[in-house]
């Protein structure tokens, strides 16, 4: 029997932290406690984007999919992700063909550029409370280095069909509503979505469809037994025939090796007071995501309520850890001088699960038993095609005919290095992204505000 044998702090799971977010997104649904012993055809573990598309594909497929949550409906990297909806991994296409070879390549980037699409067509078909919003995303060059690179993308982009633009550093101006960057990369195909809106209404389809949902229910062990699996909460058994890991960051202890094929790191953001509306005027005027060629955290959105949203660094392993608000407060005023006033209002933290490769992966990990982790960073839009994927599998759909393909589990040799590792990497990063703010990064000159 696998048993649950450590557990990634997060003391804010259970915070209101991002009380703005849940006012925006209505009210959780109400999915009670597993109470007694249950048999089912597919049981899932974990409510956030994977685990709940799963559900909900399962349930339009007639399936009676039951889902075990051990918080609430999007409670971990879910329900405190940015809110970008990107069509890339954290690769472009052309680098995902380099490293994973012509054919496996082609399928990842389908299943990515097809991501969005899939994302704002669900918030649409069940009338979802979750802000969504396809304004496309952007990619700014912050030192002139970086524009080529830029642009190359850009026409690779346009090669394959995509609606990206290069924009040249007046048009990135007038983007933005900043002189600070030397030019961008524009992609129509993205866009913004309030992740725990998007979570809770992905539940609320799924439960409508004839999923069952049970929140503060962990499971603690998973076994086989008679050709079935057996999931053990605090309030009963669960016995399924298939069973579907969506544990992403959280995933620990069930399957022998699972967790150490991820490394769970910290994530910041905040969010400001309600700027004026002269101010909103000035700032990313056609309302698009917005992030920059630098190393570390740079993303930046203005929510449907008129607070500036925004990304920052902080102690990657440190769950009690304090982010470093005094260089967000310098990038935030460089970016956007007419910001005199900025005032933080609310912030939250949560793990995102990391691989070595960056690639999200799909395992049959034995009969009947499927995961599917490893977005580092773009959970919105492949958790929910990987979401797809792992019901189409659970409903005895062949290989071939999935978006992703079909991985054995690599659990890392060096895992127990990797936070010694990775922290020296996030310094070697910050000193060069300082480095790059000296040597190149403009001070911005004001916008002027338009008349109250």
């Amino acid at each position: 029997m696998a048993r649950l044998r450590r557990h990634v702090p997060d003391p804010g799971a259970n915070d209101p932290l991002s009380w703005h977010l849940s006012a925006l997104a209505g009210p959780a649904p109400n999915c009670p406690a597993l109470d007694g012993d249950v048999r089912v055809d597919v049981a899932v573990v974990g409510a956030g984007f994977t685990g709940l598309a799963a559900a909900l594909f399962l349930a339009e497929a007639g399936a009676r999919p039951l889902v075990l949550e051990a918080g609430q409906v999007g409670n971990g990297g879910s329900g405190r992700a940015f809110g970008q909806v990107a069509p890339y991994t954290k690769h472009m296409p052309a680098a995902v063909e380099v490293a994973l070879g012509a054919e496996a390549g082609e399928r990842l980037n389908a299943a990515a550029g097809s991501g969005p699409d899939l994302v704002f067509s669900l918030a649409e078909r069940y009338g979802m409370q979750a802000s969504a919003r396809r304004s496309g995303i952007m990619v700014a060059a912050h030192t002139p280095a970086r524009v080529a690179g830029l642009a190359r993308t850009v026409e690779d982009l346009q090669r394959r069909g995509h609606p990206a633009h290069f924009l040249d550093q007046d048009e990135t101006a007038a983007f933005v509503g900043s002189n600070l960057y030397y030019g961008a990369m524009y992609d129509e195909r993205g866009g913004s979505i309030n992740p725990l809106g998007y979570a809770r209404g992905l539940a609320r389809a799924a439960l409508g469809a004839g999923a069952t949902i049970h929140t503060e229910t962990p499971v603690t062990a998973l076994e086989q037994s008679r050709g079935r699996w057996q999931l053990h909460t605090p309030g009963g058994i669960v016995s399924a025939e298939t069973v579907i890991l969506a544990t992403n960051a959280f995933t620990h202890g069930l399957w022998p090796g699972l967790g150490r094929t991820v490394i769970p790191m910290r994530a910041y953001q905040f969010i400001s007071a309600p700027l004026t509306d002269n101010v909103l005027a000035t700032i990313l005027p056609k309302r698009q995501p917005l992030c920059d060629t630098r190393r570390l955290y740079s993303g930046v959105r203005v929510l449907e309520d008129g607070r500036l949203h925004v990304s920052l660094d902080g102690p990657a392993f440190d769950p009690d850890g304090r982010p470093f608000m005094a260089k967000l407060d310098r990038r935030m005023h460089r970016l956007f001088p007419q910001l005199s006033e900025l005032r933080w209002e609310s912030g939250w933290a949560g793990w995102v699960d990391m691989t070595a490769d960056q690639f999200p992966h799909l395992h049959r990990l034995a009969p009947g038993l499927l995961a599917g982790l490893g977005f580092s960073g773009r959970g919105i839009a492949m958790g929910t095609t990987m979401g797809r994927d792992l019901a189409r599998l659970a409903a005895g759909t062949t290989a071939t005919e999935l978006a992703y393909l079909l991985t054995e589990p690599r659990p890392l040799w060096f895992h127990r290095f990797a936070q010694p590792a990775i922290t020296a990497l996030l310094a070697w990063y910050r000193l060069n992204d300082a480095i790059d703010e000296q040597r190149h990064m403009r001070h911005a000159v004001a916008i002027p505000l338009p008349l109250a």
